[in-house]
């Protein structure tokens, strides 16, 4: 158990210096048009089930 939180530790520091990386290049260019302020906003889309929409 401890190698697998140990594992994905890992994996998600090296996804954050990505995001990192490109949150500084973006910024770098001058940012993202029509840019609203929400970045770093976590989004959370609900799932959609088509069944429901026979």
């Amino acid at each position: 158990m401890k190698a697998t939180n140990k594992a994905l530790e890992e994996k998600k520091l090296s996804i954050d210096r990505v995001i990192h990386s490109l949150e500084a290049e973006v910024a770098e260019e001058g940012g993202v048009d029509g840019d609203d302020g929400a970045a770093g906003v976590d989004v959370q889309v609900e799932d959609f089930d088509e069944s429901a929409s026979i």
